[in-house]
């Protein structure tokens, strides 16, 4: 994959989060600025602004309609939004849960779960706009989650490196690892559902069975926190983004780099793949 070869411009701050229609036409992208904004891949032109969260965006998702999204920031809430106008339809507040750090939507989009600086990941019905379950268990802020493909599971990182594994439907804690010596920054599940990826402040990206919970590769290369990671449609390739200003295209074979890219730009904070295609966005 080789990245877009503009820069997409609008926001006043750095982006932090990108994410790629099912479609791959459009990528919505969240900001330090607050903004929430969505963009034509092809044209690399803004589309419209979404909207703006009271303190910075985190995180910005497609829902599986196509026609929604939902955004969550350092303000606590997480708001679903039309993508054709930005209407807000609905606003989940986190309470004293704080703000929130990462959020994950299950392939249905009848689940989100979010994790929080307070150390908390809540599990949100989305549907009825409630509570699920609050699952304490972090010490550390929250700094990564994702869910299962088969929406049952939820894996989340935390700035100590400590990594643990949830049920969600219950809202039972399976397991808990450390699996880095420092903060688990990008978490996704394979697309078999028995094996995650973690990207950290260690430097390092991990390769883990989740049913013996043991490495199974490592992906080295960076020089600075390993702030980002996505898995191409085909589970062949895997891309990072990372604090010392480059992006890399791994092989998950062999865990052999692939490419790098060094834009001369200053830390990257997010990457996606674009859905059906050999490119990548970052920022």
């Amino acid at each position: 994959p080789s990245p877009l070869p503009t820069q997409a411009e609008g926001h006043r701050d750095a982006v932090v989060w990108l994410a790629v229609s099912q479609d791959g036409r459009e990528v919505m992208s969240a900001s330090t600025d607050r903004m929430i904004k969505l963009w034509d891949i092809d044209s690399k032109r803004l589309i419209r602004n979404l909207g703006e969260h009271k303190d910075m965006a985190r995180t910005a998702l497609f829902m599986p309609d196509g026609k929604t999204a939902l955004t969550a920031g350092d303000d606590g809430e997480i708001v679903l939004r039309q993508l054709a106008d930005g209407a807000v339809l609905h606003v989940f507040s986190a309470g004293q849960n704080g703000g929130v750090r990462n959020m994950a939507i299950s392939p249905d989009g009848k689940l989100a779960v979010s994790g929080h600086d307070t150390g908390a990941v809540i599990v949100w019905d989305l549907e009825k706009g409630d509570v699920l379950h609050v699952l304490p268990g972090h010490d550390w802020s929250v700094s990564s989650v994702a869910v299962s493909p088969d929406g049952t599971k939820a894996l989340s990182g935390s700035i100590d490196g400590e990594l643990k594994l949830w049920d969600i439907v219950s809202g039972k804690q399976l397991r808990s690892w450390h699996g880095h010596e420092q903060g688990a920054y990008g978490t996704l599940f394979t697309a078999d559902g028995h094996h995650a990826i973690t990207g950290s402040g260690d430097y390092t990206i991990k390769l883990w069975d989740l049913d013996s919970f043991r490495e199974v590769r490592r992906f080295e290369g960076h020089s600075g926190t390993v702030y980002e990671i996505a898995l191409s449609a085909d589970g062949k390739r895997l891309a990072s983004v990372s604090l010392d200003g480059t992006a890399r295209i791994w092989d998950m074979d062999t865990g052999n780099q692939i490419a790098e890219f060094d834009p001369g730009t200053g830390p990257i904070y997010a990457v996606a793949f674009a859905a059906g295609q050999s490119r990548m966005v970052r920022s």
